[in-house]
């Protein structure tokens, strides 16, 4: 091996290395449920509800925290990425949510098998939760309750978060904010769907 190639190996070498050293910090990120301010209601006699599934858009269903810019653009994070699945994340934070707004046992839990006693059966379909480059964020959904030899109930819930700034710090608690909020909008309808199959019972 001449000296002239092996000088170009220790430089070559010491490039990636002063490369690798000067990259960013990679950051995760978790949302936290939020529990209500008042205290829930007493328990009653309907079936727990079980969150079944949450599902996002392709754009938002990955690990780096993503951004809308201008126009169609997306800004993705490449170093703030979320500590688990964004779907998982939100299904366990929003059904925590919601056990703080229903009263108790109303939720049943999502560690528990998917088949066994009966229940009712609640899907979130999340069609934007993202924010934008001022730090507000955003989040559409739609939610589907299903209740067995009952008919189904939906809804539909715009959220709107406002951020002090659009640090991914500031991001990932906007998203929870946002995700109280749609659990805030969603807990009443749930209580008077199961108050109103009460009151249908002989």
């Amino acid at each position: 091996m001449s000296a002239r190639f092996s000088r170009a190996l220790l430089l070559a070498g010491a490039c990636v290395l002063a490369a690798c050293q000067s990259s960013p910090p990679t950051h995760y990120f978790a949302l936290i449920p939020i529990a209500a301010s008042a205290p829930p209601a007493a328990a009653d006699a309907q079936l727990p509800i079980r969150l079944e599934r949450v599902t996002l858009p392709g754009e938002l269903d990955r690990l780096e925290l993503v951004r809308r810019g201008t126009s169609n653009r997306l800004q993705i994070a490449q170093f703030d990425l979320w500590a688990a699945p964004l779907e998982d994340m939100i299904r366990r934070v929003l059904a925590d949510d919601l056990a703080s707004r229903l009263s108790a046992g109303a939720m049943a839990s999502l560690n528990e098998p998917a088949v066994g006693d009966p229940r009712r059966h609640l899907y979130i379909d999340v069609r934007e939760f993202s924010g934008d480059e001022h730090g507000a964020v955003t989040l559409h959904a739609a939610w589907l309750l299903q209740t067995p030899n009952a008919a189904s109930q939906r809804g539909l819930a715009d959220v709107t978060v406002a951020s002090s700034d659009a640090t991914a710090d500031e991001l990932a608690a906007a998203m929870s904010r946002a995700l109280a909020d749609f659990a805030d909008r969603m807990a009443p309808a749930l209580a008077a769907h199961a108050a109103g199959e009460k009151s249908e019972q002989p």
